[in-house]
């Protein structure tokens, strides 16, 4: 059994001129992570891996949920290939995880993540907000196979009042 938690980053800050991958997260987006950590707490907190984006309010989202839920840094993953915005470059990526993780969480980007929520899902969404997750489980032992397989569960934080 394969679990997968895609997690896109938190409200990030226009305040600066910076290149895109440098942008930090805004004080809104610093404390929505805080809620969302506490509220899922049980989506992340048995993780093997955490995947991020190599941006700036990526890795700010990863470190503010691993540390508010006291998840060790060492699972922490940053992988530049996670800085996309195009859903089969996620594809790739998930295929070359390692099958000795059962419990992976991605941190990344949109549009990516609503697309490959809705490629899994019969419920579409128009857009995953900063700071949301969905989760899907596969019955494989193969991440390489998950991709072919309907999920046996897909949950989410979009009705969350956070």
């Amino acid at each position: 059994m394969k679990t997968i938690t895609f997690l896109r980053h938190s409200k990030s800050s226009w305040d600066y001129i910076l290149e895109d991958v440098d942008r930090p997260l805004n004080e809104v987006g610093i404390e929505k992570i805080k809620k969302v950590a506490e509220s899922s707490k049980h989506q992340f907190i048995n993780s093997d891996i955490i995947f991020s984006s190599t941006a700036n309010r990526a890795i700010h989202t990863c470190l503010i949920l691993t540390r508010q839920l006291s998840i060790s840094n060492n699972k922490i993953r940053l992988s530049e290939d996670l800085y996309t915005f195009n859903h089969f470059e996620v594809f790739d990526f998930i295929k070359k995880i390692e099958d000795k993780y059962s419990q992976v969480v991605l941190v990344g980007h949109n549009p990516a993540y609503t697309e490959i929520s809705n490629y899994f899902s019969e419920n579409k969404i128009l857009n995953l907000p900063t700071a949301r997750w969905f989760s899907m489980k596969f019955d494989s032992n193969k991440w390489s196979d998950i991709l072919k397989l309907k999920p046996t569960s897909y949950t989410n934080n979009l009705k969350s009042g956070i």
